[in-house]
């Protein structure tokens, strides 16, 4: 009788694991599953392209908005992989085709081109994640990825002011420096006027001249 009995005892204690963890993924709804998938791969991206802007970029204050995100994301990363598996859900081990093209076509720039497209996509692309978090809270069923969402949602606000700081200075530059293009070429405009009247005079000058011999000769 001891063998049944022990038999029985290990299936119970090995259901037990399996109910709770089907439990737990039936607690997972769609919206819940969307927005870990979709935040891991954003993670994902920040970190990858990050790393690489700061490598190619030449500009302090974009290098160390991506710093910054690179850390935070890492950071998030971590705890957004940790949930998925906790709640039953594989994480992504990738970006999404959208990402990886959108990074490639930053990446593919240099200089200010490479800077202002990597700081516009993490405006827009924090703005995005700002909605996405409030969706969750708000229509999320899972405590702990609510939880999740709406502790992730002032690191998201945080990266947008910062990205929205960094833009407004790229934006500034160029200003300045098409501002100093046009002077410029306002100031030879001027220097070629200038020498167009002079030869204009200097060429009159000469007709009065051999005018003047033409009538005295």
């Amino acid at each position: 009788m001891r063998k049944p009995l022990t038999a029985i005892c290990l299936l119970g204690a090995l259901t037990v694991p399996l109910a709770a963890a089907r439990a737990q993924t039936a607690d997972v709804s769609e919206q819940d599953k969307t927005f870990l998938t979709g935040q891991q791969q954003t993670n994902l991206a920040e970190v990858a392209l990050g790393k690489m802007v700061m490598e190619k970029t030449t500009n302090d204050k974009v290098k160390e908005l991506a710093s910054n995100l690179v850390s935070a994301h890492e950071t998030v990363s971590r705890e957004n992989a940790a949930l998925a598996q906790k709640v039953g859900i594989t994480p992504p081990t990738e970006p999404s085709a959208e990402q990886k093209a959108m990074a490639e076509k930053i990446l593919a720039q240099s200089g200010h081109a490479l800077d202002q497209a990597f700081v516009d996509a993490q405006v827009e692309g924090h703005t995005k994640s700002l909605e996405k978090a409030n969706k969750e809270i708000s229509s999320g069923t899972n405590p702990d990825v609510k939880a999740f969402a709406t502790a992730y949602l002032p690191k998201a606000q945080g990266h947008l002011d910062m990205s929205k700081a960094v833009q407004s200075q790229l934006n500034s530059a160029a200003t300045a420096a098409a501002a100093d293009g046009l002077a410029r070429t306002g100031r030879s405009t001027d220097r070629l006027a200038g020498l167009g009247i002079m030869t204009l005079l200097l060429g009159l000058a000469a007709f009065w001249m051999s005018r003047r011999f033409v009538t005295e000769g």
